[in-house]
Parts: C-alpha cells; structure tokens; sequence
C-alpha cells in the first residue's frame, strides 16, 4: 500500500508534508524509504508535545485545552498551520493515544487516532481505532493514512 501511495503522488507531481505527534516521525519515516521519496517527501516535523505545537505551529492553548491535545479539532489546526508554514501540496497531520498517559477516556481509548489531509484547499479529517502493541498500532496508521492518501488525491 505505501510504495502505491508514494508512487501515485510521484506520478501526479503532488509533495506531501508530514505534522507528527503519536507517530513520532513514523509516517514520514515510512515514505521515506519508498524509491519515489525524493520526488514526492518536503519532510516532517514532531510535535509530540504540546509546547511544540503552540510554539512552532502556532496553536492555540485555549483549543489544546478545550479539545486536548490528542484530538480531531487540533489536528484539523495542525494541518491548516503546516500549509501556513510550509510549502506542499498535501498536509498531513496524525495524532493520537500510542500508549496509556495521554487524553484517554472511555470514548477516546488508547489506540485512537486522529489524522487530517490537507489537499485543494480542503481538510479531509479521519478517526480510526488501532489495536495491538504499540508497532502493530503504527503500522496499521500507517496503512490507514496510505489509504486515505490515496482516496483523497483521486478523488479531489
């Protein structure tokens, strides 16, 4: 799945860039070691805590407080922040619950994931539950992100 989402966007002259908190430069990783990262990769950055989104990205602590940070409404932020600041032509933003310690509750468990596609002006947002150890978590984010990728660029 992820060699066919780096390859579709390398076809279609389309860079992406990545925003990263649960992931930790996963996803960025990943793309990475596709044959077509150079044509396709602008990078990415972590913003594992919070500081890190309202100092560099601009976010504002009143929403980290209402919504936490590991939530739809920050990410949408983090995605309409990183096309702000960097110049791409997808923005993709992922937070969530790796692990125990962070914003879980019964509605948001541990292995809740948010993740946002910024592309032609629009924020398509996702929430997704993965189960398993903390790998088998982010591989199967991973995969969900490719495959939303994917629907995203052919279908917009």
């Amino acid at each position: 799945m992820s060699d066919s989402c780096v390859k579709l966007l390398a076809d279609k002259n389309l860079t992406v860039m990545f925003i990263e908190s649960a992931t930790a430069g996963y996803l960025a990783h990943r793309f990475s070691v596709s044959p077509y990262s150079g044509d396709v990769l602008i990078g990415g950055l972590v913003c594992y805590d919070a500081v890190i989104k309202q100092n560099v990205l601009n976010i504002s602590s009143q929403l980290i407080d209402e919504y936490t940070p590991e939530s739809l409404e920050v990410t949408q932020e983090l995605v309409k922040q990183s096309q702000v600041k960097f110049e791409a032509d997808l923005h993709v933003a992922c937070t969530g619950l790796l692990k125990h310690g962070g914003s879980e509750t019964k509605d948001k468990p541990v292995g809740t994931f948010f993740y946002c596609i910024g592309y032609k002006g629009k924020v398509h947002s996702f929430r997704s539950l993965c189960n398993g150890p903390s790998q088998q978590k982010l591989r199967s984010i991973y995969s969900l992100v490719c495959k939303s990728v994917i629907d995203v660029v052919s279908n917009y």
